[in-house]
């Protein structure tokens, strides 16, 4: 068919982000000096990352150019569904297998296990675990898991305070868990896509267990201690539990402090590793006895309970932080818990961290005294669980409390909430050294919210030893309420202010710590919101308090006391009303204090007083309507223009109301509709409004109904194998740039069709763009019956037909089992059977053989094109007969016209390509909105012809894809390779001038070619060859080969590139081996057995060096050609920011068979080429050959034209292979001396 008719931290936990405030490449938590260089030059090189998600998908990363995204490529889980969706924002780039996508937006899973980018960040790639962390919280009144509920699973502790455990899912089994996790209960089937989708057995949500990493004379002094231990105060008999990276237990300054302990890191032990947990425990209670007595913390006779929670490295998993949590809390039964840790992406109260510190608070009275993060001043950075509502959170100040430049700031995501609460010193703190780290002494200066938080914990454990029937929230209250007040620190900065040891220890009042609001909602007519303050007199007379308002910068009667003055009775509390009243005050944050003072005019207690005035909000109604109009449910990203995240709602058929802030708005949905092939077919449908201006209550209906097809309507009968939709929204500008919004959805050949609805005008807000990229080969097989054809599809694993024409019988065979053939006459017919999941395909294949069956075509028992794998059940071998299906609407009408036929037969004609003779690799693109005609009409005028060819050896698997990279991405979006047959292709690509392209070409577990980077802006006609010799070193620019950055030279010398122009090849199979080395002058500064390397300490001048690649081939089954070349590099280069070294490259041109050989008298021309900055052009060039495989070298003679250097050579009779030794030089005197023996063969 012609018709393409698709026509498609911690400051220590979830994060990355140290408590300890550290440079831009930290070492360690507060560790000054610069990245060690091996870890940060590997992760620049391409080296491709593997993933499997939970659902056991497997997603391949491939790092793009700094600065660019990343290529991904996906292969489904045996049985799963190859759609899938990715999504691009400034928090990396996500893939969310399409049975997945309703999960996350329904909250039962959390999306984070999709953030591919920041999984192989933080170590849950394929490579380095072999296990995916989680956290499964549990329904109200569900039982525990135990590894018996979930196949797969291992439990590692239960985690009671968040109603779950923490289990760790087996990558190699997490398709089977998938399963069980989506199983609709028993006895009812396939559950209703209406309803919002929830786990199985009992399962509220799963979390990925993230990473986290860890967040004294003068500041003891500075915050009041030594006037506290003068009244004979030190925090003796009180449990502080310190949950960090551990502790040194044999530090004189902690020796018999601790009295409890264990380690929550598998593995590991207590002792610490890092340091961060040895400073911490030691500012809350270290001695001073390193220091006779000097360097003591604040509560130096407190008892210690330390859980090691983080690792040596200073980072963990939430489970760790949320199990040592519940020791602490429970078994210790800690007053005082300091954490100074925090997750750098999580700002909300929402997680299991967060929730678990909550629930303690309030199951046990403890306080839990938490690092507020090192995230910086700007709004809504404070990092969770320092977010929970319980927690007292600690910003940092120096030592002229002076708010410091890294401390994290309030309020709190979501809800406005008043975080942090209070201050400490956390600049330039000494504190104990742990012996096992390195450096010298017993003492080390570190920074950061990490440093603070002991601090206020040691203080809270000097309150706690005088009021020991005190609860949490009363002593969080004292500490906020006489806190040194810091005047022009805004309370979503510094809270109430710098914890005063001294003054909390003496106050007789105490006042609630803060007034907190959060946000006011939005109204037509607001009214004002009535709070109250409470005073608790501890004296026995009562007192007097003056009452004061500092409203700070929020507007006159926006805060107003209904007192000024109030009575205390002693012993007693007493509270007076705080109005706050919003009614014509402009949005935004207020915040202020009320300011207590007794007769004699000090200051008794003071509280902080905070609130939100919301922006203007309205409804936003959602509906969404199938291709018959009807009501429909589905899944709606939303994104404001002034939000910070983008937004996933789940739209039930009843539609979908939200309250939001006027805003412009993005409003789009993907959605599987019927498609063009009848009631069960399926499209994929994109729909909704990518402007909606919310100035008023508005409906945003997906219509379906009012959705247009858009298709490519090729020259030739094609098929698209794959198909990709995606839009790209920005509201800033029209110039794409990294880090914008892209919502993209690969779908595969279950989808017949792609619709979008059109746009009511273009956006005048920013820019928008929708993409259709389609990759179609010549139709595989088409069966027709009279004049109608069906809508079939081959199956992955079955033979194939043979190429051509065929007029074939068909007959019915039930289910295909064994007994449908029994009474059958089907020896070389078509077999047509209903697919069933009683039978499985294996059955339905071997039944079929037997039967002597030439094509089993497959009737779909539900909605789509059946999609399933007809091999062996290695999921590897071929099955023994020819198999596709066919949907549901025209194989139930096939198998009608048999059954009325009169010999129950019925005469199909199939025309099969199994190696396709052309490939259509197209990309429509569409500006501004969503037009009405979305139909693209390629024709010979508008595309390039690139005729390819595939010259590996008999019997070797190669795989092939092409990449387009629109400039929206600036990297790569990739569809799976597919196996591609020995010999020519023609393709036809899109000449689209915002698209480039680049191909890959894989020799699984062997060899990966990538060609350069291209965009085809006119037609004409362009050659590639592909695994054919001459194999040799080749480098192209997309990959940034070699670059020097400082000191320091980073190279990538990849020795397999094929024969094709601008091409190179990395190996990563047996057989096929390098040596890559670097030399400046003479002297060897790296070498490595890999492609890829770098040199630190290079001298800053510019110096001459050579980098140097000897290759071996030793695997003649891969080609027995290029068995060794040797390559050198010569280049000077010196200190520079990320440029990249110009190199000169060399491509070759010789006339080739399939065998890779060439006549004897032929023509060879060298084209030399320079990549990288400033590149020169090539001045010279020479050419020597060999017949003997390099013994001998006989120079030729060349002609110099249209940039190549062209010889005839002429080979003996006795000769069987050419060797080739070439040299070129540029005019910049970089040059290149390749050898390459038995470069290819003779005929």
């Amino acid at each position: 068919m012609a018709g393409l008719g698709i026509a498609l931290t911690l400051l220590s936990a979830l994060g990355s982000v140290s408590a300890s405030a550290s440079p831009p490449h930290p070492l360690s938590p507060g560790d000054a000096r610069p990245a060690a260089i091996g870890s940060a030059a590997r992760a620049t090189a391409a080296h491709a990352r593997t993933v499997t998600l939970i659902t056991g998908d497997k997603v391949t990363v491939t790092p793009g150019a700094t600065g660019a995204l990343p290529s991904l490529s996906v292969q489904p889980r045996p049985g799963g569904k190859e759609s899938v969706r990715t999504v691009t924002d400034d928090s990396g780039t996500y893939v969310f297998p399409e049975d997945a996508d309703p999960y996350v937006a329904s909250g039962a899973l959390d999306k984070r296990l999709f953030n591919v980018t920041q999984l192989i960040s933080q170590g849950y790639d394929d490579r380095r675990a072999a296990g995916l962390p989680l956290i499964v919280t549990r329904e109200a009144g569900a039982s525990r898991l135990t590894p018996a509920d979930l196949p797969g699973v291992s439990v590692k502790r239960h985690l009671e305070s968040v109603g779950g455990e923490a289990v760790v899912a087996d990558r190699s089994k997490v398709t089977n868990l998938w399963r069980a996790l989506v199983a609709p209960p028993a006895g009812k089937g396939d559950r209703k896509t209406a309803e919002a989708p929830s786990l199985s057995g009992g399962i509220e949500k799963i979390w990925l267990d993230g990473k986290v990493e860890a967040a004294l004379a003068d500041s003891t002094v500075q915050i009041g201690a030594p006037q506290v231990w003068q009244e004979g105060t030190t925090g003796a008999g009180v449990k502080v539990a310190v949950l960090d990276t551990g502790i040194d237990a044999g530090h004189p300054d902690l020796e018999q402090r601790v009295v409890g302990s264990r380690s929550f890191v598998p593995g590991e032990e207590v002792a610490d590793g890092s340091g961060h947990g040895t400073h911490v425990a030691s500012t809350i209670a270290g001695t001073g006895a390193a220091s006779a007595g000097r360097e003591r913390g604040v509560a130096p006779d407190a008892d210690l309970v330390v859980g090691k929670v983080l690792n040596d490295k200073g980072s963990g998993e939430q489970s760790w932080i949320i199990a040592g949590m519940e020791w602490a809390a429970k078994a210790e039964k800690a007053k005082i818990i300091s954490m100074s840790l925090g997750m750098a992406e999580l700002h909300t109260q929402d997680d299991p961290t967060s929730q678990s510190v909550n629930r303690l608070s309030a199951e046990t009275g403890a306080l839990f005294v938490i690092a507020a993060g090192n995230s910086g001043n700007g709004a809504y950075t404070v990092n969770a669980p320092g977010t929970a509502e319980a927690a007292l959170t600690v910003g940092a100040v120096d030592s002229a409390d002076a708010i410091a430049q890294f401390s994290s700031s309030g309020p709190r995501e979501g809800d406005e909430g008043l975080k942090p609460e209070i201050t400490a010193p956390g600049v330039g703190i000494l504190a104990a050294r742990s012996q096992y780290t390195g450096g010298d002494g017993y003492y080390t200066l570190k920074n950061g919210t990490s440093m603070a938080t002991p601090h206020v914990a040691g203080a809270a454990a000097l309150l706690a030893q005088k009021h020991p029937d005190w609860s949490g929230q009363q002593l969080k209250d004292a500490l906020m309420s006489t806190s040194k007040i810091t005047p022009g620190i805004t309370a979503y900065l510094g809270g109430t202010g710098r914890v005063d040891a001294s003054a909390a220890h003496r106050a007789q009042v105490v006042a609630s710590g803060a007034v907190d609001a959060g946000l006011i909602k939005w109204s037509r007519d607001p009214q004002p919101i009535e709070r109250r303050i409470t005073y608790t007199n501890h004296g026995s007379s009562p007192v007097t308090l003056r009452l004061t308002l500092d409203r700070g910068q929020s507007p006159g009667g926006f805060f107003a006391l209904g007192s000024d003055q109030i009575v205390v009775p002693a012993h007693d509390s007493a509270s007076v009303s705080l109005v706050i009243d919003p009614r014509g005050v402009a949005i935004g944050g207020y915040t202020g204090q009320v300011v207590a003072r007794d007769s004699d005019g000090t200051v008794a207690a003071h509280t902080v007083l905070s609130a939100r005035t919301e922006a203007e909000r309205h409804d936003l109604t959602l509906r969404a309507l199938d291709r018959s109009g009807r009501p429909m449910a589905g899944i709606v990203t939303l994104a404001g223009s002034k939000a910070a995240e983008r937004s996933y709602h789940w739209v039930p058929e009843t539609g979908l109301t939200l309250h939001l802030p006027r805003d412009t708005y993005s409003a789009m949905m993907y959605k599987a509709v019927r498609g063009a092939h009848g009631a069960y077919s399926k499209g994929l449908a994109l729909l909704g409004d990518p402007e909606v201006d919310l100035t008023d209550p508005r409906v945003v209906t997906f219509d379906a109904s009012q959705a247009h097809q858009v298709q490519a309507l090729t020259p030739k009968p094609s098929m698209a194998a794959n198909t990709r939709v995606e839009y790209w929204r920005s509201f800033t500008t029209t110039q794409e740039q990294y880090g914008d919004w892209i919502d993209s959805m690969v779908i595969d050949a279950t989808y017949d069709s792609v619709w979008a609805q059109s746009s009511p005008e273009k956006v005048e807000l920013g820019g928008f763009d929708l993409t259709t990229r389609w990759r179609a080969p010549q139709t595989p097989l088409a069966i027709s019956q009279g004049a109608h054809e069906l809508d079939v599809l081959p199956q992955s694993g079955a033979k194939s037909l043979p190429d051509g024409t065929t007029d074939l019988d068909a007959v019915f065979a039930g289910s295909g089992t064994p007994a449908d053939y029994a009474q059958l006459s089907a020896r070389g017919k078509v077999a047509v059977v209903r697919h069933s999941p009683a039978v499985s395909s294996l059955e339905q294949t071997q039944a079929a053989h037997a039967a002597g069956v030439k094509l089993l075509l497959v009737v779909n028992d539900t909605v789509g094109r059946l999609k399933a794998w007809y091999g062996d059940d290695d999921y590897r071998s071929p099955g023994p007969v020819a198999v596709a299906s066919v949907n549901k609407d025209d194989g139930e009408a096939l198998i009608a016209r048999i059954a009325a036929s009169p010999r129950k037969d019925l005469r199909l004609r199939a025309t099969a390509h199994p190696a396709p003779s052309y490939m259509y690799d197209l990309v429509s693109h569409h500006t501004g909105g969503i037009p009405q005609d979305l139909t693209y009409r390629p024709g010979a005028h508008s595309l390039a012809r690139v005729d390819v060819a595939f010259g590996q050896n008999e019997g070797i698997t190669v795989k092939e894809t092409r990449f387009d990279v629109p400039r929206y991405a600036s990297g790569v979006w990739n569809f799976s390779p597919e196996p591609v047959a020995r010999g020519s292709r023609t393709d036809w690509v899109s000449t689209d001038a915002d698209v480039k392209w680049q191909q890959e070409v894989t020799v699984p577990d062997m060899v990966r070619e990538l060609s350069e980077q291209v965009a085809y802006r006119t037609p004409g006609t362009h050659q590639e060859r592909w695994v054919s010799p001459i194999l040799r070193p080749r480098m192209i620019r997309a990959d940034l080969p070699s670059r020097q950055n400082g000191n320091v030279l980073y190279f990538a010398a990849p020795a397999w590139a094929s024969g094709g122009a601008a091409h190179s090849g990395g190996s990563s199979g047996s057989g096929l081996s390098q040596r890559t080395s670097l030399y400046q002058g003479k002297t060897l500064v790296s070498e490595t057995d890999s492609d890829t390397g770098y040199a630190v300490d290079l001298s800053p001048r510019p110096l001459p060096y050579r980098l140097v690649v000897d290759a071996t081939n030793g695997a003649p089954s891969f080609s027995r050609y290029s068995t060794s070349t040797h390559t050198e590099w010569s280049f000077v280069s010196g200190e520079a920011e990320n440029k990249t070294v110009p190199l000169v490259q060399l491509d070759y041109g010789v006339d080739l068979d399939a065998d890779g050989r060439s006549r004897r008298l032929s023509d060879l021309s060298i084209t030399p080429s320079v990549a990288g900055a400033g590149a020169a052009k090539v001045s010279s060039a020479r050419v020597e050959v060999s017949y003997d495989d390099g013994v001998t070298w006989h120079r030729q003679k060349t002609v110099h034209r249209d940039g190549s250097w062209k010889t005839v050579l002429l080979a003996p009779r006795s000769a069987s292979f050419v060797s080739l030794r070439t040299t070129a030089t540029d005019e910049g005197g970089s040059s290149i001396s390749q050898t390459v023996i038995r470069a290819y063969g003779l005929r």
